[in-house]
């Protein structure tokens, strides 16, 4: 093979960190003996929050999910709002119930469910005036009109729970004061990833008979170039390049990577 057809070697590299996540939230429910008289299928929701990179929601059914019948025992459920996530989401999650000192009062084994996020209704983009129809003529800025009248945070998306949290005669019992605390514990598994090295780790300098700084795990310490300093410029070899990518430990800054352009490191 000539020179000529022989391409110029790409190397790259692609850190991946898993880590766990998890945490809770707290629904307080002051007045349970008005909130308890809600119909059957009425929820009361928690505000959003939030666990890793995920919005979620807490919804409490005094009387039971299902509308139909009425129920003697109480729902609770978790939902993931993401309106953007649409692959299932594996997470585990637990409810349990607190005292007034915030001791846990009762509470259901951990469970694991698949999640997805609630879409957002479809909408059109439109101009809005009650007097002029023609887009020119409307002095009101751009309007969306939902094409469901149900708001997305209303929606029933896909969430996990218990239809039979805990039953009615039970739950009485464990009420003080017409005070309700339910906690939901939730976690799940995140793996970000980001490239770890350029295609090239170029511009590295040396000096002459300078000998490399041993780093972590041993890989040479490069420093990028500095204007003026007339110091070597020279590619680190393949090995060089394995060791910097393996010395890199996640959350340490990083060397900045890139080409000496016009004197200024770009």
């Amino acid at each position: 093979m000539s020179a000529a057809g022989v391409g110029r070697l790409s190397r790259s590299a692609t850190s991946v960190v898993a880590k766990a996540v998890s945490g809770f939230h707290l629904l307080r429910i002051d007045g349970y003996s008005q909130a308890k008289t809600v119909l059957p299928g009425e929820k009361i929701s928690s505000v959003g929050f939030t666990v890793g990179s995920g919005s979620w929601r807490m919804d409490y059914y005094p009387n039971g999910r299902d509308a139909a019948p009425r129920s003697n025992h109480a729902s609770v459920y978790i939902q993931l709002t993401d309106d953007c996530t649409r692959r299932p989401v594996q997470a585990w999650y637990k409810f349990s119930l607190l005292d007034h000192a915030g001791n846990t009062a009762y509470e259901l084994p951990v469970e694991t469910g698949s999640f997805t996020g609630i879409p957002k209704p479809e909408v059109d983009d439109h101009y809005y005036h009650p007097l002029y129809s023609h887009p020119l003529y409307s002095p009101r800025p751009r309007m969306r009109a939902l094409r469901s009248p149900a708001a997305a945070g209303d929606e029933e998306g896909p969430g996990c729970g218990h239809e039979q949290f805990i039953g009615r005669e039970e739950l009485e019992h464990l009420i003080r004061d017409d005070f309700l605390v339910v906690r939901c514990d939730v976690g799940l598994r995140e793996m970000t990833c980001s490239r770890l090295a350029a295609d090239e780790i170029d511009n590295w300098e040396d000096d002459e008979g300078d000998e490399a700084e041993e780093g972590y795990l041993g890989a040479p310490t490069y420093y990028p170039p500095h204007p003026g300093r007339g110091r070597r410029r020279r590619q680190p070899d393949d090995g060089e390049y394995v060791k910097w990518c393996l010395a890199q430990r996640p959350g340490e800054p990083r060397i900045r990577q890139g080409r000496n352009v016009g004197g200024q490191y770009a």
